[in-house]
């Protein structure tokens, strides 16, 4: 169920391929029936995309160069089920979840392009529910500005660079750079004279390690903005871990964000844990996640149960019950991926109150 750290699949458009370049075409659908509702607001019973795991296709390739060097190529895109457009988003509704162009070999690999950085890699290793409707930690950790996970700041970077080292006896090192955060052409279209920029660059790295039951890892994301230097400044780290004791495999994170650099700046923190247990036939998953953020009365937490059952190698039929809280002081949480909104329409503008959501759904790969 899991896809482990740093595992860059490579990947390029079969139609362009050449004859000896080893191409295919992959993907995963993933739709649900889900009931979600929500203090204040109406509740709803809706067809749903990804209710466990991201709908997504893609294409990937690795050609031979000889001398122990590969290219590889990534193009992978998310896929609403559920609507008649590709992701349900903006661009015409065409969402890249990565487009990576690189080179492979016995030095690791280096690679450039739309990337998904190591700080996706961290919460999609550590949290099996991560990506999905269901994630109490991509719940929690979508508010307030966080930097790594699967839905946050710098999971997935624009213009990037990236080296990631062979497995060194279980340990591999990550190193991801944005070359400009945001879409745009940087500081390109200002006077040579102006000292303020407008982009925003990012810096991560990451260590891992996984031998037998036991895997952990660390990683540090950091923001820098040219426009306000200090004010733009974030910075955040993270530690994760899992153990497979057979019976069970259980998983936990922490993290915490600095939004800034100014002294006397308050941090907010991220934590979960998690579990995944064969049950019958199938497995049951249970996840558990809050954070603690830097404002009073703005925080949040939330948990999961689910189950899963294997039809076969590529299909699984599941069940969940998600539910988010949160404090007072804030409108900003909720499950659904933040499908239902905390806002003064919806009768929130006073903060607080509760969401839940259950969902049945069949996921499908090829």
């Amino acid at each position: 169920m899991q896809k482990k750290i740093i595992a860059l699949a490579v990947v390029a458009a079969a139609a362009s391929a050449p004859a000896f370049a080893d191409t295919t075409l992959y993907g995963l659908v993933d739709m649900a029936v889900a009931n979600v509702s929500a203090d204040s607001q109406r509740s709803d019973f809706l067809a749903v995309s990804g209710g466990l795991s991201t709908s997504r296709f893609g294409i990937k390739s690795a050609e031979d160069l000889g001398g122990g060097l590969k290219a590889v190529v990534n193009l992978e895109y998310k896929v609403d089920a559920g609507t008649s457009t590709l992701s349900g988003g903006t661009n015409n509704g065409v969402t890249a979840r990565q487009q990576l162009l690189g080179l492979a070999g016995d030095f690791g690999t280096v690679a450039a392009g739309y990337l998904q950085t190591t700080a996706w890699d961290f919460q999609n290793s550590y949290d099996p529910t991560s990506g999905s409707t269901v994630s109490p930690l991509g719940n929690v950790t979508k508010a307030g500005d966080f930097l790594i996970g699967s839905v946050a700041a710098a999971a997935r970077a624009q213009r990037a660079l990236a080296y990631i080292s062979p497995n060194m006896s279980g340990v591999t090192v990550a190193v991801n750079y944005s070359t400009n955060l945001g879409d745009g052409l940087g500081n390109l279209t200002l006077p040579s004279g102006q000292a303020n920029g407008l982009k925003t660059t990012a810096t991560l790295v990451s260590a891992n390690y996984a031998g037998g039951p036991i895997a952990a890892g660390f990683v540090y994301a950091g923001t820098s903005n040219d426009s306000t230097p200090q004010a733009a400044i974030a910075s955040e780290w993270a530690l994760g871990g899992s153990y497979d004791f057979g019976v069970a495999k259980l998983f936990a994170t922490y993290q915490s964000n600095s939004p800034s650099h100014v002294a006397n700046t308050t941090s907010s923190k991220a934590e979960s844990v998690s579990a995944v247990a064969p049950v019958g036939p199938g497995a049951l998953v249970l996840s558990y996640a809050k954070d603690n953020m830097a404002t009073n009365s703005t925080s949040a937490s939330g948990e999961t149960v689910g189950y899963l059952y294997d039809l076969s190698k590529t299909a699984t039929v599941y069940a969940a019950y998600s539910k988010m809280s949160q404090d007072n002081g804030t409108h900003a949480y909720s499950v659904f991926n933040d499908g239902v909104a905390g806002s003064a329409a919806a009768g929130w503008t006073a903060g607080g109150g509760s969401s839940s959501m259950i969902a049945l759904g069949l996921r499908k790969k090829f």
